[in-house]
C-alpha cells in the first residue's frame, strides 16, 4: 500500500500541473457561488476545516483537521450560519480518529474522524443532520460546500458551493499518465476503498486548503469529505474525498447512530 500511495501522490501532483492555464491567473472563482446555510443546514465548520452534522451529538470531520487538537483547551464547533460571525459556536469533549489514520509521504490514510459535542444541538432551519449512506453510491452529479481559501488566498468569509461530476475509477485514471495506468488498475480495491474523485465539469480549479473535511453529498446523502487536493490551488483539479459508505460500519460501531 506505501508505494500505491507514493504513486497516488505524484499522479494527482502531475495531473494537476498538466492542466495549468494562464486563465486561471485572472479573477478565478475557486468554489462557484455563495450558499446558504438554510439550503446546507448540515455543514459545521472549524477552526482550520469543516465538517458535517451527522446527529445532534455527533460531527463527522477529516482525521487531519483534529490530530491536534488538545482536550486541555476549550474546542468548539460553529453551526447554523454562512460564516464564522453569524453562527453558533458549540463545545466539544471528544475525538475518535480511525485507529488506522496514518500519513505516509504526507498523503492522509483512513482520514475520518468523529467530533462529539458537549451538549446536544438544537435542529432548526439552519441547523440539521444529513443523512449517511446506507450503501454505495454512483451518482455523478454531487455537491461540495465549504470555507476553504478563495481566490483571494484567504479563508472565504461566507459558505460557498460548486457543483462537482463524481468520477469513475476508469475516468480517473484516465486523467492521469498513460504509464501509470496498469500499476493504479493492480489496486483499483484500495483506490475504490479509500476514495471519491471529483472534479468540475469545466476546466477549473474548485476546492483548497481549509475545505478539509467539508461534505461532499448527493441530494440528502454525505458521500465523501473533503481530503487531499495537493498544494497549488490555482493548479488543481482533481480533488480525493474520503469514501464515507466504506467507514459506515465503524462511524456507527463508534456512534451508535
Amino acid at each position: 500500500m506505501f508505494s500505491f500511495l507514493i504513486l497516488l501522490k505524484f499522479l494527482l501532483i502531475s495531473f494537476s500541473a498538466e492542466l495549468v492555464k494562464s486563465s486561471d491567473l485572472e479573477s478565478r472563482i475557486l468554489y462557484g457561488e455563495t450558499a446558504k446555510i438554510e439550503d446546507y443546514p448540515f455543514y459545521a465548520g472549524l477552526d482550520n476545516c469543516g465538517a458535517a452534522i451527522i446527529s445532534n451529538t455527533w460531527i463527522l470531520t477529516a482525521a487531519h483537521c483534529v490530530e491536534n487538537v488538545k482536550s486541555s483547551k476549550k474546542n468548539f464547533v460553529w453551526v447554523g450560519g454562512e460564516s464564522f460571525a453569524n453562527s453558533i459556536k458549540v463545545p466539544y469533549n471528544k475525538v475518535i480518529i480511525h485507529e488506522e489514520y496514518q500519513k505516509m509521504e504526507g498523503l492522509p490514510v483512513h482520514d475520518v474522524a468523529l467530533i462529539k459535542l458537549s451538549k446536544p444541538l438544537q435542529f432548526s432551519k439552519k441547523v440539521q443532520a444529513i443523512k449517511l449512506p446506507s450503501r454505495p453510491t454512483s451518482n455523478s452529479r454531487v455537491v461540495f460546500v465549504g470555507r476553504g481559501k478563495d481566490e483571494t488566498g484567504k479563508l472565504s468569509k461566507h459558505l460557498q458551493k460548486v457543483d462537482l461530476v463524481r468520477l469513475t475509477t476508469e475516468q480517473c485514471i484516465s486523467l492521469v499518465p498513460q504509464q501509470y495506468h496498469s500499476y493504479v488498475r493492480q489496486n483499483i480495491k484500495l483506490f475504490e476503498k479509500m476514495n471519491i474523485c471529483a472534479k468540475r465539469e469545466s476546466d477549473k480549479p474548485s476546492i483548497c486548503h481549509g475545505d478539509s473535511g467539508s461534505p461532499l453529498f448527493s441530494g440528502n446523502t454525505l458521500i465523501g469529505l473533503a481530503s487531499y487536493i495537493g498544494k497549488q490551488c490555482s493548479q488543481v483539479r482533481l480533488g480525493f474525498y474520503v469514501n464515507v459508505a466504506s467507514y459506515m460500519p465503524w462511524i456507527k460501531a463508534a456512534t451508535g447512530l
